[in-house]
């Protein structure tokens, strides 16, 4: 039952989010928001949502009068995640990393199958950028590395992907991104701060503790941090520096 609410809770706060933004925007004018293990994305004006095996595009344009416009079957095998990137749409199954193109946001269309992705790793992508976390407590996966990975994704390596730097890290879990800030979440051991002004050298600048944290949104100047138990929200106005403004127990 947890689980059900703490998901409508998620769902609440983005329409809220969506709510402060001019509603003539165009379709990616505004920020996608989306936690990196989520089933549902905002980009502009619309809602993405994924099913087992379907995805599902909403007009939210008027939040209070939700618009399905189209629904699409993506794959037999369990589908898990979905993050926006540019034009784009990454669909996480556990037959692999499906990009759509979402230049028609009412209708995305399937591209591609990037690789070197595992369906059920926690990923957001900056303009050039893919991050990725691993951890070996993830039974859907299995693997034995704790890490993040960072991929470029520039051109016509968004298809293939190509490594550029690791690092190790204790269970890394859901993740996120400000400017030149990554927020990764490291389940009881906390939310590491970390550096990723040069790509290749990801750096730790502090570690967030007392809570066990699962997932983050980055949203303008808030973070929303999804726990155990709960939400926590922190003004992240100095990316590299959080501050806590609120809690929100379930």
């Amino acid at each position: 039952m947890k689980k059900y609410y703490l998901s409508f809770l998620w769902l609440i706060i983005l329409c809220s989010l969506l709510a402060a933004c001019k509603k003539g925007d165009a379709a990616g004018s505004s920020a996608g928001a989306g936690g990196s293990t989520a089933r549902m994305t905002i980009s502009g004006n619309y809602m993405y949502i994924v099913s087992s095996s379907k995805l599902y595009t909403y007009d939210i344009s008027q939040p209070a009068q939700t618009v399905l416009l189209n629904e699409q079957y993506i794959s037999w095998n369990n589908v898990e995640t979905i993050f926006p990137y540019r034009d784009k749409l990454f669909i996480g199954s556990q037959q692999g990393m499906f990009v759509f193109d979402n230049s028609n946001p009412k209708s995305p269309k399937l591209q591609g199958q990037a690789q070197h992705f595992r369906a059920c790793d926690p990923v957001v992508a900056d303009n050039d950028y893919a991050y990725v976390t691993l951890r070996n407590s993830n039974a859907g996966c299995g693997g034995t590395l704790n890490q993040l990975q960072i991929y470029d994704i520039q051109g016509n390596n968004i298809l293939t992907p190509k490594m550029v730097s690791t690092l190790d890290m204790p269970e890394p879990n859901g993740l996120g991104y400000k400017d030149d800030v990554l927020y990764v979440c490291l389940g009881i051991n906390g939310m590491n701060v970390i550096s990723i002004a040069d790509k290749t050298k990801p750096a730790v600048l502090k570690t967030i503790t007392g809570n066990t944290f699962i997932d983050v949104i980055p949203y303008n100047n808030l973070l929303i941090a999804y726990i155990q138990g709960g939400i926590v929200l922190y003004d992240i106005s100095t990316p590299a520096n959080p501050k806590l403004l609120s809690t929100i127990q379930n």
